[in-house]
């Protein structure tokens, strides 16, 4: 049986899946993932067989007490809070700090007032990635993203002998991770008809040549 771990940057994740849900399938919201299903079907077409999900951990960022005045944020962290009872499934948290643009109060109505600073979330994921991956956590470990900071955890891994696979999706750019990884799973249609949350609501087909899906937005 081999031991798997799903590590989930979720920002640089949703931001491709913003990208895919508006540009492949045309929708004006982003597909409503089933983030405890996900986790799964990613084990399922992984290759080989003996396979078995033990953990997922997924890495966001906490908006700071600015930022959490802006609806969407505030909906997401509640999201994130509401995840971190589920079993087998740990949200840990990097933060995102708000600045001032020079010359200007901030003001959460007027995005030109203010940036948002990432900080600690990528060095967050990469510490527990090889942490856990030292301590024989799992044999393999899914990395969902597609961010080249990450090379060096997959070289460690590859030197001390734990398997890594990289998850992006279809047409996401990926080949910087591809020799420093085991394995590229890019995501597609077919893959994302089996993890849209049961809660959304199903529009009419999207048509991809001779292929058609039914996808779901709130």
């Amino acid at each position: 049986m081999h031991k798997v771990m799903v590590f989930i940057d979720y920002e640089n994740f949703n931001i491709a899946l913003n990208y895919f849900s508006h540009d492949r399938l045309g929708l004006q919201t982003s597909l409503r993932l089933d983030y405890l299903e996900f986790p799964q079907r990613l084990v399922e077409i992984l290759p080989g067989s003996g396979n078995r999900l033990v953990k997922t951990f997924l890495f966001a960022p906490k908006p700071d007490d600015f930022l959490i005045q802006e609806r969407r944020r505030k909906n997401t962290y509640e999201w994130l809070n509401f995840m971190k009872n589920k079993p087998y499934f740990t949200v840990a948290e990097g933060r995102h700090i708000a600045r001032p643009t020079a010359g200007k109060p901030m003001d959460i109505k007027d995005k030109y007032s203010y940036y948002v600073e990432e900080k600690g979330t990528d060095v967050l994921m990469a510490t527990n990635i090889l942490s856990k991956a030292f301590q024989n956590a799992f044999d393999t470990a899914v990395i969902v993203s597609n961010d080249s900071d990450y090379i060096p955890i997959l070289d460690v891994m590859n030197t001390i002998g734990k398997t890594s696979v990289c998850v992006g999706l279809a047409s996401q750019y990926m080949e910087r991770l591809r020799p420093h990884t085991d394995d590229v799973i890019l995501l597609d249609e077919e893959f994302f008809k089996k993890c849209t949350r049961p809660d959304s609501v199903t529009i009419p087909p999207v048509e991809f040549g001779a292929q058609t899906l039914e996808v779901a937005r709130e």
